[in-house]
């Protein structure tokens, strides 16, 4: 029993100090974006193929949606690339590309 109160207390400790989210904080502070990059993610959004999918939803069919979900981030990150590429930027994501979640 009071080594489960000194376990809590010591969470409690580490939770309201602030040390205990550092540990789980990104290691690597995010960029802003670029005027060139917000330009992409529009053009992107606006890409034939992101609309041709869209045209496909099925309103009040969360398999549908769930499915073209998962299609359209695939979708958006090809034509985001494919805008960066175009322009002659660096694409994100160093040696791996980014993988939408």
């Amino acid at each position: 029993m009071r080594r489960a109160a000194a376990a809590l207390a010591l969470l409690l400790t580490l939770g309201g100090c602030g040390l205990y989210t550092s540990f789980f904080s990104r290691a690597e502070p995010v960029a802003p974006e670029t005027p060139e990059e917000k330009e992409c993610r529009a053009e992107a959004r606006l890409a034939p193929s992101v609309t041709a999918l869209n045209r496909q939803r099925l309103p009040g069919n969360s398999v549908n949606d769930d499915r073209l979900n998962r299609e359209e981030r695939t979708l958006l990150a090809r034509a985001y690339r494919d805008c960066l590429r175009s322009r002659g930027l660096a694409l994100p994501g160093g040696v791996e590309p980014e993988q939408p979640r």
